[in-house]
């Protein structure tokens, strides 16, 4: 099964396949072989290259939330097709509008630019927090910042539109 990964505000691809009773996992380009228990309700416990990890997972509207409970990292991961349908995945031109869309549910703590500012490709767009960590959102490429969709302290819906750069 394919999903989307979203952490510390970027997507990852990733990829699941059951076999031998042992699962393959695909992250980017890495290949790992992953022992899987599940000794509770919404409890996971891997086994991968010989470190253990202990996970709790919370399913979500279209997404789950995967807390690492001995490395403390929370991430969101969805279903790769949810992750699509739900527009997502946008591959930004260098003409033409860009939205900026929500990666998760969160609340937006700041707002770093203003209408019709100019913005450079990975320039700090706003900053969002999500599962008590903050996540900054950056200009997927130079532009000028058309639409403000957001305001300090407003929540936010994975795909929400937040700002506009053309």
């Amino acid at each position: 099964m394919k999903f989307v990964a979203i952490f510390d505000g970027k997507p990852f691809p990733v990829e699941v396949v059951e076999k031998d009773g042992k699962y393959g996992l695909t992250l980017g380009d890495k290949s790992l072989t992953v022992d899987a228990i599940y000794p509770g309700p919404q409890t996971l416990s891997l086994l991968i290259e010989g470190k253990s990890y202990d996970l709790g997972i919370e399913k979500r509207v279209n997404s789950f939330s995967v807390r690492f409970f001995n490395d403390t990292v929370d991430l969101d991961l969805f279903e790769a097709r949810k992750y699509k349908a739900a527009g997502l995945v946008k591959k930004p031109g260098s003409s033409g509008p860009s939205k900026v869309l929500a990666p998760m549910p969160g609340k937006i703590v700041r707002v770093s630019v203003s209408l019709n500012a100019s913005v450079r490709e990975g320039d700090s767009l706003l900053v969002m927090e999500a599962m008590k960590m903050q996540n900054e959102l950056k200009a997927p490429r130079s532009g000028v910042v058309k639409q403000i969709h957001v305001k300090e302290g407003e929540p936010v819906s994975p795909a929400q539109v937040l700002m506009v750069l053309e």
